[in-house]
């Protein structure tokens, strides 16, 4: 019985010390979602520039599509060469150390 507890206990000091030596390769991205009009679309570099209103400013989401972004115009899937300038477009987005990432993008 008491080699039991000793497994067991071991077992779960490897599950704990594993999870706290990846901790800090873990990175939980806060995402927003907001509407706004393309000012901007760059196919050669794959991203794309929305201004979206906040009140009396103007807040500007511009950046790359990730590698995984969903793109949706009329309820189909899409390529950001089927979206235009001057859009209206719900964009879900997060923020990197090197800027904005657009991780989905959709038009009705």
């Amino acid at each position: 019985m008491l080699r039991k507890k000793s497994w067991i206990a071991g077992v779960a000091m490897t599950v704990v010390l594993t999870f706290l030596a990846t901790a800090p390769t873990i990175v939980l991205a806060k995402t927003y979602n907001m509407t706004g009009k393309i000012t901007a679309i760059d196919l050669a570099y794959n991203t794309v520039v929305i201004q979206v209103p906040m009140a009396s400013k103007v807040f500007t989401v511009g950046g790359p599509l990730a590698t995984d972004a969903k793109l949706r115009k009329d309820n189909k899937m899409a390529t950001l060469n089927d979206f235009k300038v001057g859009e209206r477009v719900t964009v879900k987005w997060h923020s990197t150390p090197q800027g904005h990432v657009i991780d989905r993008l959709v038009a009705k």
